[in-house]
């Protein structure tokens, strides 16, 4: 697994790349229907306002694939399928002549649909509940049933627990006259919950976007040939909403622009911070000072003005983070400023709250985030695959088993390399996880060695994610063809890197999230390779039983 991590995981630190992706799988295959639809008659650009009529978009055809922009020219980012619905923010006609409609995939996405395969409804708004400011519903009553529509005269799809939250996509009102909440409960369902045991909730954490210079343009798409959509002056701040790379291989940042607008600045003109004062309830990072004199400085760069120096050995509780595209840097408090340090200058120390332990014997409805390997040059030593690759096969296997046998929610991380570990977990968050398991093949570092044998890396300070790592590890024994040969199968995740540790381990750790990093078997070795390639369904069950095991989890 960990073969070229390092610099990746220096990055991911600071990067919290979050949320390019949807509701929805990515596509990966092209959908004859779309490549083969009729012109629509539309306006060549219409954009949503903020009014009190909204417009929803609702899928037409089966599958249909979304994209990155008007065209099928345009990267594949998720799919969808009839009967979905998502909030309507433009439309524009493709150079084909076709017309496509701009949706709101999650709270922090866009997609692009074809209008051909896709309605366009309005909806006069009732309340201030309906404005797009309010993204989410909280379960007030102690255990509340979900239902597939309006009314208790509905079926019930399953229970929520008192906190719980999930995405708000609508409300109407029962035949009785009482209001009910339309939520995303699961990837691919919905629910409707009564709207006396529920209330209205605002977009937990953000993530921001803060300009470095003295005055950029930003753009109207990822590159410096898009027409300008602004300018913005040094220390301007906006909300962030996804990354990409352009042809020329800048990688630029998305940030809500105004109230209605988004737009896109480069990277090397801005930096990302974490700006959300609960980001790390069960968490405070600290540093110390090396040796010597240290300088510090007033921004994340060492071309910035210099604040003063700080001597070897003094400790001080980090603020912030930031990446210049380089290194890592840490804001803390001095003399009332705060100040930057750059990684390489301290070292760094996580003190970890415990994490409550969660049991689902009794209720409640868990929501089991997979995190498979993004490490595609993580080549096999048969094969011709990759540890992405096949890491993504198994937590395809292990969410059929879990959604069609236990009583929980899943969501699979996308491939897009965008996502940076760290933007996982804060997209775990977003979705209210339980549990974090990140799944991934390992790797001893020389093919010359013989390395057999599960291991999990678990969380310190949380005895649960001990015993998922220990229920893993005893799970995987029972059904690999070797015998072990690792000394240590279940080790503390936070003993890596400097005490950074793994970012699978630390990061859910921030938002109170159990999770381990699951290092099924070695990949490097031609007959566990082979074995791990031909035994994904094999793998899948062992990780569901030790689900299952550590937190109690009912059967359907």
């Amino acid at each position: 697994m960990f073969i070229n991590h390092f610099s990746r995981k220096g990055i991911a630190a600071a990067l919290i790349m979050m949320l390019s992706l949807s509701y929805a799988q990515p596509v990966l295959a092209e959908s004859a229907a779309e490549a083969a639809v009729t012109t629509a008659s539309a306006e060549s650009v219409t954009t949503a306002t903020k009014s009190s009529e909204q417009k929803t978009v609702v899928i037409t055809a089966g599958y249909v694939n979304l994209r990155s922009g008007a065209g099928t020219s345009f990267a594949k980012v998720g799919k969808a399928k009839k009967g979905n619905r998502f909030a309507y923010l433009s439309s524009k006609k493709g150079k084909d002549g076709k017309v496509w409609y701009q949706i709101q995939t999650s709270s922090s996405q866009t997609a692009w649909v074809i209008s051909s395969y896709s309605k366009l409804e309005s909806k006069h708004s009732q309340s201030k509940e309906d404005s797009s400011e309010k993204q989410y519903v909280v379960i007030t009553g102690s255990s509340v049933n979900l239902r597939t529509g309006a009314g208790t005269s509905f079926s019930r799809i399953g229970k929520a627990k008192k906190g719980e939250k999930f995405v708000y996509l609508g409300k109407d009102k029962g035949k009785d006259g009482k209001t009910w909440y339309k939520i995303q409960y699961s990837s691919s369902k919905t629910a409707w919950v009564l709207g006396s045991l529920a209330k209205m909730d605002a977009t937990p954490s953000k993530q921001y976007v803060v300009i470095t210079v003295g005055e950029t343009d930003l753009r109207t798409g990822a590159g410096s040939s898009y027409a300008k959509a602004g300018t913005a002056k040094k220390g301007a701040k906006f909300v962030y909403l996804s990354s990409k790379r352009a042809k020329d291989n800048k990688v630029w940042h998305q940030v809500q622009y105004t109230s209605s607008k988004k737009a896109w600045v480069l990277s090397t003109c801005a930096k990302q911070v974490n700006n959300d004062t609960s980001f790390s309830p069960y968490l405070t990072r600290t540093i110390t000072i090396k040796k010597g004199s240290r300088s510090v400085y007033t921004e994340p760069d060492a071309k910035s003005k210099r604040a003063g120096k700080v001597s070897g050995g003094a400790k001080y509780t980090v603020t912030e983070w930031a990446d210049d595209g380089k290194n890592t840097w840490y804001a803390f408090r001095l003399k009332g400023s705060q100040v930057w340090i750059i990684r390489t200058d301290v070292t760094v120390s996580d003190y970890f709250k415990n994490i409550p332990a969660k049991d689902f014997s009794k209720g409640g409805v868990p929501m089991i985030y997979l995190s498979p390997s993004k490490q595609p040059h993580n080549d096999y030593a048969v094969g011709s695959t990759n540890e992405q690759k096949e890491m993504y096969r198994v937590a395809s296997e292990l969410k059929k088993i879990l959604e069609k046998e236990y009583v929980c929610k899943v969501y699979t991380a996308p491939t897009d390399l965008f996502l940076s570990l760290d933007g996982r977990a804060l997209d775990a968050y977003r979705r209210h996880a339980d549990i974090y398991l990140a799944i991934h093949s390992n790797s001893d570092g020389s093919r010359s060695k013989k390395s057999y044998g599960a291991i999990g890396y678990y969380q310190p300070k949380n005895p649960q994610s001990k015993k998922l790592a220990e229920n893993m590890v005893k799970e995987m024994g029972k059904i690999v063809p070797h015998k072990s040969t690792v000394t240590r199968n279940t080790i503390d995740g936070m003993k890596a890197f400097d005490g950074t540790g793994y970012s699978d381990v630390r990061d859910p750790a921030y938002y109170g999230i159990t999770g381990i990093l699951a290092e099924v078997e070695y990949h490097d070795n031609a007959d566990s390779a082979r074995w791990i390639i031909n035994n994904p369904k094999k793998i899948a069950r062992a990780l569901a039983n030790s689900l299952e095991t550590t937190f109690r989890l009912r059967r359907k």
